[in-house]
């Protein structure tokens, strides 16, 4: 085996150097760096579609959430509009109970007054009228002792004024 070492390649092999590089650098390109650079520009074209996908949606979700805030705090007004009008109605019905209740206590007291007033007033002629019966009694002794009817007219009517004027004492 003889070999030879030359610094100074041969024409021959730089040319078929040359000649392996360029097939090589269009064979590569074709196959190898063109289907590369088509899948990288679809990936960075997919990227930028889900970025501006994304984009979207956080801004529609932005906008959802603001509207779902709106839509608690006006539910939040609403509950507390409607407590407000029933603690305000429940005062009102407490109100109206209470007045309807003194009103129907001032009813009864009055109606008791009058029952006690009537009672009242027939004990009273009640009283007048067993007064009169024992004043016709007293005069009936009174005269058994031989007494005038001046004397005894004067004498009922002395004790029914009597009777008649004293208070009564309850």
């Amino acid at each position: 085996m003889n070999f030879e070492v030359r610094v100074i390649p041969v024409d021959s092999s730089v040319v078929l150097t040359l000649v392996a590089v360029v097939i090589l650098y269009f064979g590569l390109k074709h196959f190898l760096y063109e289907p590369v650079s088509n899948f990288l520009l679809k990936r960075r074209e997919n990227i930028e579609k889900d970025i501006e996908g994304a984009k979207t949606a956080n801004e529609e979700a932005e906008v959802l959430r603001l509207e779902y805030e709106a839509k608690i705090s006006e539910a939040r007004e609403e509950s507390q509009k409607i407590l407000a009008d029933a603690r305000k109605r429940g005062e009102e019905l407490k109100t109206e109970m209470l007045t309807e209740a003194k009103k129907e206590a001032e009813s009864i007291r009055v109606r008791a007054k009058e029952d006690i007033d009537r009672e009242k007033s027939a004990a009273f002629e009640s009283i007048r009228s067993e007064t009169g019966e024992m004043a016709l009694l007293i005069a009936s002794k009174i005269m058994e002792k031989e007494m005038n009817v001046k004397n005894q007219d004067r004498l009922v009517d002395k004790f029914i004024d009597e009777v008649g004027n004293t208070p009564w004492q309850n």
